[in-house]
């Protein structure tokens, strides 16, 4: 389900790797009309490739995908080196695991569980995200 933007020359601000097509479809439809240019991805290796090729400004992280978790994928990141200081990790996930929980933290990302969230909140967050990493 690796997806590039639709216009490659531009820069995503964001990038969203979900494996549920239904809620990856959401999130790029509620971005997209939101004014953000995004990219897509549906597996913890997606998660690898779309930061080193983009350094997005916010990357939105499933946990549970195919191949490897969102967890899994930042720490690589983190071992390789990558500058998580320009870029905000949230966790989505539909799991209240408190290792899930703790781990999402010690990485320095923030953690959703997607039941609990709306469309409309999560953008809320992205909005305010986006302008901490700014300032």
């Amino acid at each position: 389900m690796s997806e590039t933007p639709a216009n490659a020359a531009i820069h995503p601000d964001v990038i969203v790797v979900e494996d549920d097509p239904f809620i990856s479809r959401m999130y790029e439809v509620k971005l997209s009309k939101a004014g953000y240019h995004i990219a897509m991805g549906g597996t913890g290796k997606d998660a690898i490739k779309l930061l080193n090729q983009y350094h997005p400004k916010l990357a939105l992280i499933d946990i549970n995908m195919p191949e490897m978790t969102g967890i899994e994928a930042v720490k690589e990141l983190k071992a390789s080196g990558y500058d998580f200081s320009k870029t905000s990790i949230v966790f989505l996930t539909n799991s209240n695991n408190p290792n899930d929980i703790e781990a999402a933290k010690a990485l320095g990302g923030d953690y959703l569980i997607k039941a609990d969230q709306t469309p409309r909140g999560v953008l809320e967050l992205i909005k305010k995200k986006l302008a901490e990493i700014s300032s």
